[in-house]
């Protein structure tokens, strides 16, 4: 049997940028279908195991996912994952993939989507939360979308992890401030890129007209945000049935009864039909993402016709 092609994190950006990952994911979410959901098997109160399949006109795919807390102390990756793309047709295997490539460019992907639309057109700074792959790429989403954006805020764990990243960053051209969280939360931008437990942004701190992206949690002991801020903000999700069993951080602000699933605007599919928008200059906008299965097809998809074309 000849083995499948494999796409790695090099080949995978050599065909697919960041611009053309947005632009399939928009595609796609005005005509998603049926969503498969995945299945979780806890490992530990913070280490997981996922399975993800997906079925689109575009092709079958499964990712298998494993996160382990305590692995970037040993310096290792957070995330481990691997993906087979399979013919839709016929069901045979067509590719393989680096799993956290394809992760690291589609979880930032939807994040820019959403972003295209809920931002406010004249944003200038950027705050992540986060030094890892998924701060990395969320840097190139929001400037893809928000190419006007002067300044980058980064809070790691530690002042030390924050001020590492900005040495190693390549600049993208931009000033990078390794600061405090409540300088960060002060940006027109927010990312939430990190797996923390506790919330990381200081909601007093956030700005009215803020749009935040928050893509750390995707279970209920997870969440980057307090309910305060939840309850403030005009709240998006990348997909209802799966924010109210994975996004910890509305799932907490439903518990308290402050903040009700019934308060969510729209999803993606909303958002990229035109059929919800942010409401006012003021408002604080907030797209929550668990990351969808459906979203790594669409981009493994695009890699293997741009690789077969």
């Amino acid at each position: 049997m000849t083995a499948l092609p494999h796409f790695d994190a090099d080949a995978i950006r050599d065909v697919v940028d960041m611009g053309t990952a947005i632009q399939a994911l928009t595609e796609a979410f005005k005509d998603l279908g049926e969503l498969h959901p995945r299945t979780q098997v806890s490992l530990d109160i913070t280490d997981d195991l996922l399975l993800m399949p997906a079925v689109t006109p575009l092709g079958i795919g499964i990712k298998t996912v494993t996160v382990m807390s305590e692995n970037p102390a040993k310096n290792l990756p957070l995330i481990h994952a691997h993906y087979l793309l399979c013919d839709r047709e016929t069901g045979r295997p067509q590719a393989t993939f680096d799993g956290s490539a394809l992760t690291s460019l589609r979880t930032p992907a939807a994040s820019g989507v959403a972003t295209e639309v809920l931002a406010r057109a004249e944003v200038t700074s950027l705050g992540i939360f986060g030094t890892g792959v998924q701060a990395q790429g969320h840097i190139d989403a929001m400037l893809s979308v928000r190419p006007n954006i002067e300044t980058i805020f980064i809070c790691g764990r530690t002042f030390e992890a924050s001020t590492q990243f900005v040495n190693n960053a390549n600049g993208y051209g931009r000033n990078l401030v390794a600061t405090s969280p409540e300088d960060t939360a002060e940006a027109d931008v927010l990312c939430g890129c990190t797996s923390s437990t506790t919330p990381v942004i200081p909601t007093s701190s956030v700005q009215n007209g803020a749009h935040i992206n928050l893509v750390g949690s995707y279970s209920a002991a997870r969440r980057e945000v307090d309910i305060d801020l939840v309850a403030a903000a005009s709240v998006f999700v990348d997909e209802r049935e799966a924010a109210e069993n994975e996004a910890g951080e509305l799932i907490h602000a439903d518990a308290s009864n402050q903040w009700s699933f019934d308060s969510v605007v729209g999803d993606l599919s909303d958002l990229c039909l035109g059929k919800v928008s942010r409401g006012s200059q003021e408002e604080i906008t907030l797209f929550k993402s668990v990351g969808l299965a459906v979203e790594d097809v669409v981009v493994a998809a695009a890699v293997w016709a741009a690789h077969t074309n």
